[in-house]
């Protein structure tokens, strides 16, 4: 079978052909998007496709305009529409504070969608379809892998996915091995670029791609790139089969819906297999307040609501969820939290911090974001720590180390902070009359805290515990933006809001 009638079966196999007929392929000029859009070109007539390349200039390399003129020229040979997209991948990079890898994607994401958008039709029906191959599937999962993930993690790239606008991201040379492609151009005679900063080692996945795979496959087992790929598939067939099984499960153990959450019944849920229990709570969650950043320490806190040892009307609220749990007679509810930019009372300690811009007594106005850290994989991890922001009023914290809730308060008896990399532990109370912190003040100052575990004393120190490192991989950025005076310690009645 030709490599075209494998692409062909390949996208029946996964039904990616577009409703409406239309695919916005994007072509950055290297070896698997021009096998990519050969492929679809030479399928477009049988399929009836309407095609369109869009290319987008990150404005990053020295040879980025000629990739853009050899992408514009081969468009026009094979009658391809061609639009070009520059982006200033730098500036996005510096303004969203993530990697210029990163920021590239975002970049060519948004320039494919807005391209769809733009066709009849809109994104309803039609299709991106980028060129990831089976090796880049069997890197990305080492990746994960390495770096700790679940199932789905595992099941790495994925053949097709939805996107946020309604459309779908197909890739249709995902069975295909990097060395294949090749040998097809050269067999047609088919000319691609080469990208130089992928033969670098900047980049985790570089390092896999470069040395990892090619040492395996050359001491080790030298179908390893298709094996690891295959893996990845059954993975991925398994998550989709627990996911169906923690959904039925669920439904056994539900007692009631109500429009502000779930309840389930204790007894009900404790007969259900250990596993499956985590993975019916992670799926609620993701239901009711999106799952992207719930870590295993979240669902470990909520299954210790199911205890028959927890009282009636123990809590659990969930930072970024907009979620809480609570032990009832016999069953543990999960609602969303009311009106999550507003204080709770009079002491202003407010509920889960979610991202967003807010007023917090005391504080004036407050931002906060979620960004990927350098476990992610998105940008070099010495590069990352190297530009952690030293600003007395915006601090970053490692996320996922977040167990009960991030809020805003004023200081309570037993609060504490991690003052080393050892973690060692001092009351706050002992900080502040080192800090020689006036003890007029110390009640009236604002504070954020995890529980009793203070992760920042605004204007002094976060805690040690919560600090970026190289295994982070999600990060919290919180900025007082109405405190920017140095000396100025942000203290409850003193709001400057802007």
């Amino acid at each position: 079978m030709t490599l075209v009638k494998e692409v062909e079966a390949f996208m029946d196999r996964f039904a990616m052909w577009p409703q409406n007929g239309h695919i916005v392929a994007g072509i950055s000029g290297g070896p698997d998007s021009v096998c990519l859009l050969a492929a679809l070109v030479r399928l477009r007539k049988r399929h009836n496709l309407l095609l369109t390349a869009v290319h987008v200039h990150h404005g990053l390399r020295e040879e980025a305009d000629d990739d853009a003129d050899f992408v514009r020229r081969l468009c026009r040979q094979w009658d391809v529409p061609f639009v070009l997209k520059k982006a200033d991948v730098r500036k996005l990079a510096c303004d969203s504070r993530i990697s210029c890898e990163e920021a590239g994607r975002m970049a060519r994401y948004e320039a494919f969608s807005e391209m769809l958008r733009r066709t009849e039709g809109g994104t309803k029906g039609g299709c991106i379809a980028v060129a990831h191959n089976r090796d880049d599937r069997a890197e990305t999962f080492l990746f994960h892998l390495f770096r700790g993930t679940g199932l789905k993690g595992m099941g790495s790239i994925q053949p097709v996915r939805g996107s946020k606008d309604g459309s779908r991201i197909i890739r249709p040379l995902l069975f295909c091995g990097r060395e294949r492609i090749e040998a097809w151009l050269k067999e047609e005679g088919i000319c691609w670029r080469v990208d130089r900063s992928n033969l670098g080692e900047d980049f985790t996945r570089n390092k896999i791609r470069n040395r990892v795979l090619p040492y395996v496959q050359r001491e080790i087992c030298g179908q390893a790139g298709q094996n690891l790929a295959r893996e990845a598939e059954l993975l991925s067939d398994a998550h989709d089969f627990l996911e169906r099984a923690a959904r039925e499960a669920a439904g056994r153990c539900s007692v009631a819906k109500e429009d502000e959450g779930i309840c389930f019944d204790v007894a009900a849920f404790e007969k259900e297999d250990a596993f499956l229990q985590d993975q019916m709570l992670y799926q609620t969650l993701v239901q009711m307040g999106g799952g992207k950043d719930l870590t295993a320490a979240h669902i470990r806190e909520i299954r210790k609501l199911f205890a028959p040892s927890c009282q009636s009307g123990k809590k659990v609220s969930l930072p970024f969820c907009g979620v809480t749990a609570e032990r009832t007679f016999g069953c543990v509810r999960l609602t969303r939290l009311p009106d999550v930019g507003r204080t709770d009372g009079p002491e202003g300690e407010r509920k889960a911090l979610l991202p967003g811009r807010f007023p917090v007594p005391g504080l004036g106005m407050v931002s906060s974001r979620l960004f990927a850290g350098p476990a992610a994989g998105e940008t070099d991890a010495g590069v990352f720590l190297e530009n952690i922001p030293q600003k007395k009023y915006t601090k970053w914290f490692d996320y996922d180390k977040i167990i009960k809730s991030a809020g805003f308060r004023t200081r309570l008896p037993g609060d504490y902070l991690t003052i080393d990399g050892a973690l060692h532990k001092k009351s706050l109370k002992q900080y502040m009359i080192e800090e020689k912190i006036p003890a007029g003040q110390r009640d009236g100052m604002v504070l954020l805290a995890d529980g009793a575990h203070v992760m920042w004393v605004p204007g002094y120190r976060i805690s040690a515990a919560y600090k970026v490192t190289e295994k982070t991989a999600v990060v919290l950025e919180v900025s007082l933006e109405g405190f920017a005076k140095e000396g100025h310690s942000p203290v409850a009645g003193n709001t400057k809001e802007e």
